[in-house]
């Protein structure tokens, strides 16, 4: 059995499918960063943007990441606002990528558990 005698080898296999969209729940939620904090700072367009330095972000060098995905666009002024579309756009991309990956390794891994097991006695290997 791949996932033990314990009789759980049906519901263990429900896990298989519950961890990739706990995965992606947890991308969902903002965590807090330079990003957040402009978006409680209700910098979402341009007219409300506001200056890193006003918001507790020291060094406008941490925007970076963001500003080359353009998800944080900076004014001619130097401030800085959100993107609020391509930031939800971004993080449904990586929670897609993550639980993908997530559910391709555990889809290897029951394929393979059999496999992995320690060698049978008497085995020429």
């Amino acid at each position: 059995m791949p996932f033990g005698g314990g009789g759980g080898g049906g519901l263990g296999a429900i896990g298989m499918f519950i961890l990739p969209i706990s995965i992606a729940a947890m991308f969902f939620r903002q965590p807090s960063g330079p990003v957040s904090k402009l978006i409680k700072a209700g910098a979402v367009d341009p007219e409300t943007a506001r200056r890193p330095e006003r918001i507790d972000i020291p060094r406008p060098f941490i925007l970076e990441p963001a500003l080359k995905r353009r998800i944080v666009q900076r004014t001619s002024d130097g401030r800085y606002w959100v993107d609020l579309r391509r930031n939800r756009r971004y993080r449904i991309r990586l929670a897609v990528i993550g639980g993908v990956v997530v559910f391709a390794l555990g889809a290897a891994a029951w394929a393979l558990w059999p496999h992995l097991g320690p060698l049978p006695a008497g085995s020429a290997r």
